[in-house]
């Protein structure tokens, strides 16, 4: 099974499409202060680790409650995480439906994490609601090859081109990296950011190339 190939439009650095608001570029700011919060849910696991408070296992995965709304970490290579090298993310944020249809998603989640093992490049997926039923997912892993070769998995294939336009208005992911690694004490830099609206006729896919990477809001080459 190969993934669909669609010919994304390409955006400038600061372009705000009006007819696709997912895209606006004021999104960088929440999307960037939840990614690193996520990131510091991870950073506290590991110097946790670190300082022997507690032992983090392969594939293990641990869930809590912050404020009510669910957060959840697979810890698929704590060794390697806690290697101090530098590493890759992915940020995923979706604007759920709130039909029946939509909740599908979460059943299939399980099957999602199950799959971790056998794509070894994947280190981390930690995920957190950001309101009820609205989640955002930071997967953090070692090679840009990791990602093109969970593309052709049939589970994210099916996640992707199936489910996704059926339980989602909208999707923001932003590709970059983080230097230094999650133990560390550096943000996460995005490189690359891409979108879907679902809401369009025909569906609307974009890509914005960040020259540089941002650290910030703010996404003009040369501002951090």
């Amino acid at each position: 099974m190969q993934p669909i190939r669609y010919s994304p439009v390409r955006l400038r650095t600061e372009e705000s499409p009006a007819d696709h608001p997912c895209a606006d570029i004021r999104h960088y700011e929440a999307d960037l202060a939840l990614l690193n919060h996520l990131l510091g849910d991870l950073r506290a696991l590991l110097r946790r680790a670190e300082a022997g408070e507690l032992v983090l296992r392969p594939y293990e995965v641990r869930t809590w409650y912050e404020d009510g709304l669910r957060r959840r970490i697979v810890m698929c290579d704590p060794e390697a995480l806690l290697g101090g090298t530098d590493v890759l993310i992915v940020g995923f944020l979706g604007n759920r439906r709130s039909t029946a249809e939509a909740q599908a998603i979460d059943e299939f989640d399980i099957d999602v994490i199950s799959e971790f093992r056998r794509y070894p490049g994947i280190l981390s997926y930690s995920s957190t609601e950001r309101m009820p039923k609205q989640w955002a997912n930071l997967v953090v892993h070692q090679e840009v090859g990791d990602r093109e070769a969970w593309r052709h998995s049939a589970v994210h294939i099916e996640a992707a081109e199936v489910l996704s336009p059926v339980v989602y208005h909208s999707v923001r992911i932003h590709n970059g990296r983080l230097r230094g690694g999650p133990i560390g004490s550096g943000s996460l830099t995005v490189e690359l950011s891409k979108y879907w609206d679902y809401d369009s006729e025909p569906m609307w896919h974009s890509i914005r190339t960040l020259p540089g990477g941002i650290t910030s809001a703010d996404p003009r080459p040369g501002r951090r």
